[in-house]
């Protein structure tokens, strides 16, 4: 179903972002064993008990909690969510790595950076675009702006955040009209930031996501020239602490929390008027808005893919020969296989 909160990276991803991350139902709660090097070991351990357990999540936009608060797919949990807010995946990361945070939600691009700056996260779970036609991620222009094809945006100002999956959505469409990088001036601001920019006209364009795009052509300030449908496909992470993983009763805790928003995805997965309503209250839009909002991605529960590996070690390969990430990365190392297998296995999610 359509997602209707995927964060820019995010805020991947609206319902990831996103962007609704539609998901397969899948059981309520997880009896996880201890964690073992990241994963959880599988059946014949005992439980942790999880009664004194905090999970510090990094949300964006609201996209999380207003989706367990719809569902009521927490209720009962043993353990206890912490929520903070967030623009775009590199503060998460940041926020991962300086311990505040244990599990954050982005879409691929940041992970590719923290892994670049040896940052001691991983991904643990994942979803991807079931639309092709379809997507979170957009350029928009000014209303009125006399920029009305992609191939027009050579030397004009952008505004983008680096790091971000915008980042290489900007990348790959300027690559498919045959603009260089190197061509346009980039204005490195958030997402929120880039969104107000683009709308006062301040910028020749803008890189933003849901539920912003519909906020801006709602409001009349702006216009898509061009969706990322197409372009790059869509994945959504759950970026985890080493230090959380390392904790037993917090890594199982995580583990129970993905399963639980697997399940409350697959609600709104069955009720889009469910979806589009929520999507109202959170961000104050129009229910018009919303469901198109809602309808711009629709997103599926999968395990960590070979396919998924290979396009983020083609991304970052992108990022490597444009100079902006140091050296070659070996991507599979960011993602913790063995704990994302078990999460997958209870889940029914197959590959």
């Amino acid at each position: 179903m359509s997602h209707p909160f995927r964060r820019p990276d995010h805020v991947r991803r609206l319902w990831r972002t996103g962007a609704a991350l539609g998901a397969v139902a899948a059981a309520a709660s997880l009896a996880l064993a201890p964690a073992i090097t990241g994963a959880p070991a599988l059946a014949g351990a005992a439980t942790p008990n999880l009664s004194g357990v905090t999970i510090n999540f990094a949300d964006q936009f609201k996209e999380y909690q207003t989706i367990f608060a719809a569902t009521g797919a927490l209720d009962g949990a043993p353990y206890k969510v912490s929520y903070s807010e967030f623009v775009g995946g590199p503060p998460i990361i940041a926020a991962e790595t300086g311990g505040s945070v244990d599990l954050g939600d982005m879409a691929e691009t940041p992970t590719i950076f923290a892994q670049a700056a040896g940052d001691p996260v991983k991904v643990v779970a994942a979803t991807q675009g079931s639309n092709p036609k379809a997507s979170p991620f957009g350029i928009l222009v000014p209303k009125g702006s006399p920029i009305t094809k992609v191939s027009e945006l050579r030397g004009k100002s952008i505004a983008v955040q680096e790091g971000t999956v915008e980042q290489y959505v900007l990348i790959q469409i300027l690559k498919k009209a045959g603009i260089p990088y190197s061509s346009v001036s980039i204005d490195n601001l958030a997402v929120t930031a880039a969104s107000t920019a683009v709308a006062a006209g301040k910028v020749d364009a803008a890189v933003i996501s849901q539920p912003l795009i519909a906020l801006d052509e709602e409001a009349g300030t702006a216009t898509q020239l061009v969706s990322a449908a197409g372009y790059a496909p869509t994945y959504g992470y759950l970026t985890a602490s080493q230090a959380a993983l390392d904790n037993p009763a917090k890594a199982a805790a995580i583990a129970d929390f993905i399963n639980r928003f697997y399940k409350a995805e697959a609600v709104l997965r069955k009720n889009p008027t469910l979806a589009a309503e929520t999507y109202v209250k959170t961000y104050g839009i129009t229910l018009a808005a919303a469901k198109a909002a809602v309808a711009s991605i629709q997103e599926v529960g999968t395990p960590i893919t070979p396919a998924i590996i290979k396009y983020q070690q083609t991304e970052a390969n992108t990022f490597l020969q444009l100079g902006l990430i140091p050296a070659k990365l070996n991507v599979a190392k960011v993602f913790d296989l063995p704990y994302n297998k078990v999460i997958a296995t209870k889940a029914g999610l197959t590959p």
